[in-house]
């Protein structure tokens, strides 16, 4: 008779390198990697500041980029780059909670118009495209037209 329950019966995850198609494996565990040597290296930094910070937002895109390379194997994700792979990475789990996504992506283009100064600076990179018109007209709805709502989602002067 035995004092102690027995441990439950693990199933061992599948070895990363088990995998059916070497260059997504080899692709997946290389980004993992670098990502676990960059964050390492990032918390021996002793007055971590805004360079640190750009760094960590960089390695949460890699992750971001990771999981989506892990949840396509054996094939390889779509082309996106790692700021969309994050992006997506926070929709899905703002939409898995039961969030209102439409209201998420409102409030962080509000706080990113905040933080570079206005409507404008969020769209300066192509201005004149149809999802820039889109996007316009949600910051214009939540901030309002001329950006006088900006303050309260932080930025220069704001309360965030």
């Amino acid at each position: 008779m035995q004092d102690h329950p027995s441990p439950p019966a693990t199933t061992p995850a599948p070895d990363p390198l088990a995998y059916p198609d070497p260059r997504a494996r080899v692709a997946a565990v290389a980004t993992i990697q670098s990502v676990i040597t960059d964050a390492a290296d990032l918390i021996t930094r002793p007055e971590p500041g805004q360079a640190e910070a750009r760094v960590a937002d960089r390695l949460a895109e890699e992750l971001a980029e990771a999981a989506a390379m892990l949840r396509a194997l054996p094939g390889r994700p779509a082309a996106m780059s790692g700021h969309d792979y994050a992006l997506l990475a926070a929709l899905r789990t703002a939409h898995a909670a039961g969030e209102d996504v439409a209201g998420t992506v409102a409030r962080a283009l509000a706080q990113l118009a905040a933080e570079l100064g206005g409507t404008a600076a969020v769209l300066r990179n192509r201005p004149r495209s149809w999802e820039a018109a889109l996007v316009a007209d949600l910051l214009s709805g939540t901030v309002g037209e001329d950006d006088d709502g900006l303050p309260m989602f932080g930025g220069p002067g704001g309360s965030l």
